[in-house]
């Protein structure tokens, strides 16, 4: 109980004295420094998108000349992806990285990229969301005041799990799988005949190893990171959902910048972006391998029964075009077609 109530101050201390004066344009000259926090719910060292956050800190530290300095807090230190949206609303964080899927609760644009099946190759994903679609997705966010910069990777999702190899659609039947509170996913786990259970990501290893989840889903970096594999038997490549990270700034810190210091900003977010989904992209490889040599049994599903799953998921798109926008929808999946 002690180390639980040490914890939550060392949090709230954490989050209140991430802006304050340390955060924003201080006051104390052209020379005054600032300091941005960002809180991560991964690993900063071990992950791809900490990866990614470790180059922008670089990047902006030293192009400003020491004029910005950044805090990177990692490990859900401060609190999960929607406390943490919460605090850059209410400005006592500065920046955070959240996977788009809980973004979805603050803007239902974003739920276009919970669409099972969306995407299918990389090329697509590059030209959605660096071009004006997925620019327009990240405007939305100035309604709920953040400001999004830009997307980093987080990736395509695959399936673990204890009982079996699942090769068609029919053996995810009553699997307990682990998923992220999100309408869609939700909705696409329960037609495919499997039981989602959504729960806190930091909480799902040990549900994996007591057995009171059969399943969970994440993209290879994930899975490897988390060390899923040790507590799991099988995992299938499905790619069933690509998720991007949303790299995202407070709107009363991004405020408090000069139009110069907002034109750094955006162009070191930029350049952490591409280095950052270059990494997340080999990782997501060399970590399947890495899994496969722990001793997880690896298959991919046939484009068949990909296609079965599709099928079976089509009211999905029906069901939430409205909240995500028709017209946005469709102009998304227009720009997929002409990348095929």
């Amino acid at each position: 109980m002690l180390s639980m109530l040490v914890g939550a101050v060392m949090t709230t201390s954490l989050l209140l004295t991430g802006c304050g004066q340390e955060s924003g344009n201080n006051n104390d000259g052209a020379n005054a420094q600032t300091t941005l926090k960002v809180g991560f719910g991964s690993s900063i060292d071990n992950s791809s998108g900490g990866q990614g956050l470790k180059k922008f800190k670089e990047l902006l530290e030293t192009e400003s000349n020491g004029k910005f300095k950044v805090e990177l807090y990692g490990d859900g230190q401060l609190g999960n992806d929607k406390s943490m949206m919460e605090a850059l609303q209410m400005g006592t964080l500065d920046m955070t990285l959240p996977s788009s899927s809980p973004v979805s609760e603050f803007t239902k644009a974003f739920l276009v990229y919970d669409l099972p099946f969306l995407f299918t190759d990389i090329k697509q994903v590059d030209n959605v969301l660096d071009g004006e679609n997925g620019k327009e997705i990240l405007g939305t966010l100035k309604d709920v005041n953040i400001v999004g910069l830009c997307y980093f990777e987080n990736g395509f999702r695959n399936i673990t799990n204890s009982k079996k190899p699942i090769n068609t659609v029919d053996d995810l039947n009553g699997l307990k799988i682990r998923t992220m509170q999100n309408p869609i996913h939700l909705e696409s786990f329960t037609l495919w005949g499997a039981n989602p259970s959504p729960m806190a990501f930091n909480e799902v290893f040990t549900a994996l190893e007591q057995k009171t989840l059969d399943a969970q889903e994440n993209p290879n970096t994930l899975i490897y990171d988390a060390g899923f594999y040790e507590a799991q038997k099988y995992l299938t490549i499905s790619r069933h959902f690509y998720t991007p990270y949303v790299f995202m700034i407070s709107k009363k810190t991004w405020d408090k910048l000069s139009d110069e210091d907002k034109k750094l900003v955006q162009k070191c977010a930029d350049e952490a972006k591409f280095y950052q989904r270059e990494i997340n992209r080999k990782l997501d490889a060399e970590y399947l391998e890495k899994m496969k040599d722990k001793g997880i049994q690896v298959n991919e599903l046939s484009s068949n029964e990909i296609n079965k799953m599709k099928e079976i998921v089509k009211p999905v798109y029906d069901k939430f075009a409205e909240d995500i926008g028709k017209e946005r929808l469709n102009k998304i999946q227009e720009q997929i077609e002409e990348i095929k």
